[in-house]
């Protein structure tokens, strides 16, 4: 990946729990320290915290990489049931429809986790 996209990317993932006032001291920041016409966030910048429980799995904040790891773990431990009390839905504390719209947009295959023993 580009150090464009990585910027991008990394921006886009971030929370921002300051909203505007944290967006607008990173890029200050960025464009004071910048070595060049290009915009890029030295590493660590922005630091995205790993969820701390199953249930921040699902915000919108956490890496796809991160979710799709997880959910994937879950459904392995669920052998690839959604629903009902031993689902992977309950499990990671979503409704099944939460779980299954991400488990869609991940492009996460739930059928390869029914035969997993």
């Amino acid at each position: 990946m580009n150090a464009h996209a990585t910027t991008l990317d990394t921006m886009q993932q971030y929370s921002w729990p300051g909203n505007i006032r944290d967006l607008q001291n990173v890029i200050e920041r960025g464009v004071i320290l910048a070595d060049g016409e290009v915009f890029r966030l030295e590493p660590g910048t922005l630091v995205v915290e790993t969820p701390t429980n199953a249930a921040d799995l699902m915000e919108s904040t956490v890496l796809p990489d991160q979710q799709k790891a997880q959910i994937e773990a879950v459904l392995r431990e669920t052998r690839g049931r959604i629903s009902g009390p031993d689902g992977a839905a309950t499990r990671l504390g979503a409704p099944a429809s939460t779980l299954e719209s991400r488990i869609r947009a991940l492009k996460i295959n739930k059928h390869q986790f029914r035969s997993v023993v």
